[in-house]
């Protein structure tokens, strides 16, 4: 038997030109994608030429700048010496970096002194930082730049105060030597005996080795 279709021409054709929902479906996911990086574009590109316009800005800030304030003309005394500059900040450098804090080494000796010593000399003199190649060749001897001289009522305390400057950070340990003690006889008015001395050291000179 032979097919016979019962449906109406206006149903049949309805039916044939119906879009299929998944195709539908597809065609609107594709259009939210272009949307979307259409809108991603746009912000991208706004943000870029806000960054060009701020780069701008400022260069033309720094501009006007350098025009009220041109760079200092340099004399030409000034580009004579330049090449001194360098050797000159180096040997100042050099200087300050030895330099002694008299304050500091003369209150470690101050301290240093046991209540029964008494100092009537001190000598003192800057050592010679063993870097400086100019202060070497003058031939200066820096081994002995302290000595003490005084006098006290007990030997001991000769001893003592040796002892105690041995311990100063602002004086070599091994350079400390008593160099002379006397006793001198009972005189003045208390008629008691009473020792003299004189004691020699090496004063560290800064940012060298201990």
């Amino acid at each position: 038997m032979r097919a016979i279709n019962l449906l109406p021409k206006d149903a049949e054709r309805a039916r044939r030109t119906t879009p299929d929902p998944a195709l539908l479906t597809g065609i609107i996911g594709f259009a939210v994608v272009i949307v979307a990086l259409g809108w991603m574009f746009m912000s991208a590109s706004q943000k870029v030429q806000d960054k060009q316009a701020q780069r701008d800005d400022l260069a033309s800030r720094l501009a006007e700048i350098n025009r009220l304030n041109p760079p200092p003309t340099i004399l030409p005394i000034q580009q004579a010496m330049s090449p001194l500059q360098a050797p000159r900040v180096s040997a100042a450098t050099s200087a300050l970096g030895y330099r002694i804090p008299w304050d500091d080494v003369l209150g470690q000796i101050a301290q240093a002194l046991p209540s029964g010593v008494k100092l009537t000399t001190l000598t003192a003199t800057s050592p010679i930082s063993p870097n400086t190649t100019f202060l070497q060749s003058i031939g200066s001897d820096t081994t002995t730049n302290l000595t003490l001289g005084g006098w006290t009522y007990a030997n001991e305390s000769v001893a003592l105060l040796m002892t105690r400057l041995e311990l100063l950070p602002s004086l070599v340990s091994s350079s400390v030597v008593l160099n002379t003690t006397d006793k001198v006889a009972a005189a003045g008015v208390t008629g008691r005996p009473y020792y003299t001395f004189t004691i020699s050291a090496q004063i560290r000179t800064p940012g060298a080795l201990s």
